[in-house]
């Protein structure tokens, strides 16, 4: 293959591999620099608040300032009812991050990473229905 079409091809890719990049998250970034739809947004606690309601190493799902689900193991799993109903999310791992699946009321399907140590609140008219926690601190 000559220079020219490897050229083509990897820029294809790149171009391709940044159209995924910039789908829309269900976890807003913390330097996200583009608007798009979020189902949950990082917020700040008090350590202590953090702690007493979620266990290492498990992303906690919160409501009312009480845990109803904690996740721990890696790997895509369907939320359960309690979990789903979740006001806010925190992810008390060392380096995993967790991706976390919502739809909007409209139809809208996004997820983003909920980065390891970050608290996250979910956003009015968003559904929460699935994790995945992964071995990379940024979700990949």
């Amino acid at each position: 293959m000559n220079t020219r079409k490897r050229i083509a091809l990897a820029s294809a890719g790149l171009a391709l591999g940044a159209g995924l990049a910039t789908a829309p998250g269900a976890v807003a970034s913390q330097t996200s620099e583009v608007a798009r739809p979020t189902a949950v947004q990082q917020t700040t606690w008090s350590a202590n608040a953090q702690k007493a309601s979620c266990a290492y190493p498990s992303v906690c799902f919160i409501k009312g300032g009480t845990t109803v689900a904690a996740y721990k193991d890696m790997g895509y799993q369907a939320l359960g009812a309690k979990a789903k109903s979740a006001t806010s999310i925190y992810n008390s791992r060392k380096d995993d991050g967790a991706r976390i699946y919502g739809v909007k009321s409209n139809g809208t399907k996004a997820w983003g990473c909920a980065k390891p140590k970050g608290t996250y609140k979910v956003n009015a008219g968003w559904k929460l229905y699935a994790i995945d926690i992964r071995n990379s601190p940024s979700c990949k």
